[in-house]
């Protein structure tokens, strides 16, 4: 995992492309440094439509007020596995909204959070999975463009990330749905990996090892 802010990605989603000269990119660069500084934590996603994968639960622009308690709980979590204090508390917020707001358990979501990026907002990875949650752009950045969703901004990354994990629990179960969040295909080596992935997520979880077996059906990261 590349770690830090990917100025190739940003400027690419931007520019749409190889024309732009260098002193235009260094400009663009410039200006979302600032709007990713200084844009406001909060707001809502506009409506969606459902994505190809069928996997992304409808929006629910119901209030999401998690306890207070909750989320000093995720915090302490966090920082059992050297979150950053700069953010993680904002971090702990964004998590129980979103997991109030999809009815999932907000433990699972930080644990899924850990595993993926140690809760770095401006985290990249080698296969193009970027902020908190790790969103994969080949499979999810259009519904994000569309969307206006800025997945290096936490609230933003959290919501659709839970968004994806609840489509796949309904689907698959609460561990098969954490192991098609990973990208479980019905290829050996895909299950063999996504079966690393889950042990990992349950034991920052609390569990011990895999206690459900994962549904080998094809859902490519």
């Amino acid at each position: 995992m590349n770690v830090g802010y990917n100025r190739r990605y940003v400027i690419h989603r931007l520019l749409c492309g190889k024309l732009a000269s260098r002193s235009a990119k260094f400009l663009v660069l410039s200006a979302v440094l600032l709007f990713f500084v200084f844009k406001s934590p909060t707001g809502l996603l506009r409506d969606i439509s459902q994505p190809q994968t069928g996997a992304v639960a409808e929006a629910s622009f119901m209030p999401s007020v998690p306890e207070p308690g909750q989320v000093a709980s995720l915090s302490e979590l966090l920082a059992r596995y050297g979150v950053d204090v700069s953010h993680r508390e904002r971090v702990a917020k964004a998590i129980a909204a979103s997991s109030l707001k999809y009815n999932v358990d907000p433990k699972l979501v930080a644990s899924v959070v850990i595993v993926e990026s140690g809760a770095n907002p401006f985290a990249v990875s080698e296969s193009n999975a970027v902020g908190i949650m790790q969103i994969h752009l080949p499979t999810w950045g259009l519904l994000a463009e569309q969307q206006g969703i800025n997945l290096f901004k936490i609230e933003d990354n959290a919501d659709l990330g839970v968004r994806i994990l609840s489509g796949y629990i309904k689907s698959y179960g609460e561990w098969g749905g954490v192991a098609h969040y990973l990208g479980q295909t019905d290829d050996p080596g895909s299950q063999q990996a996504a079966a690393e992935y889950v042990q990992k997520v349950q034991k920052v979880y609390g569990l011990r090892q895999a206690q459900s077996s994962i549904p080998a059906q094809a859902v490519l990261r």
